[in-house]
């Protein structure tokens, strides 16, 4: 039966080192706390809301001013919930990987 032999102290150290390390470099990172969520969450939601809201405006006014058979409120609501996710998550990938230096 092999018995467990004392960690080296080299080794301890690495491990000491690199934990400190870990810590120090936690601590320069900025905070995300509640706020940070809040002002993202409400960020993303008007970048999803409003392009839909637009598009959904000129497919009425185009329906209203160029009758025809298709059907421009639906067509520019998808656009808009499409320009939207697409804007949502750039506006979202730069909150999450912004640098310190911004």
């Amino acid at each position: 039966m092999s018995e467990k032999q004392p960690p080296n102290k080299k080794d301890f150290r690495n491990q000491a080192i690199h934990k400190e390390a870990r810590k120090l470099n936690a601590r320069r990172k900025p905070e995300m706390n509640a706020w940070w969520g809040f002002s993202v969450f409400g960020l993303v939601g008007w970048s999803v809301v409003v392009p839909p809201l637009i598009g959904v405006f000129i497919g009425w006014w185009l329906k209203k001013h160029y009758m025809g058979s298709h059907a421009w409120t639906l067509v520019f609501l998808l656009a808009g919930i499409g320009v939207g996710s697409a804007l949502a998550l750039v506006l979202l990938a730069r909150e999450m990987f912004k640098k310190e230096d911004d």
